[in-house]
């Protein structure tokens, strides 16, 4: 897993990614996170990948202790 949000970071970063295919592939790897399907990854949740478990109180904006599909994805673009 930590390969892949790495992988599509680095491809979205250099511009090999059109918008609605980095848009699939964050909705499938937040999907593939999100472990229980409520919507929301949980720190246990983002501790599958270390990028996101290191940066998790930085990309939980609203310090609800919950990743949103939209803190995920302002944090990947």
């Amino acid at each position: 897993m930590n390969n892949r949000l790495l992988v599509i970071s680095s491809l979205a970063a250099l511009g090999f990614l059109s918008a609605s295919a980095l848009a699939m592939d964050v909705q499938a790897t937040f999907n593939e996170l999100d472990k229980d399907s409520n919507g929301t990854l949980s720190e246990a949740e983002a501790g599958e990948d270390a990028v996101l478990h290191e940066n998790f109180s930085q990309i939980d904006t609203n310090q609800d202790g919950q990743l949103s599909l939209n803190e995920f994805k302002k944090f990947i673009q």
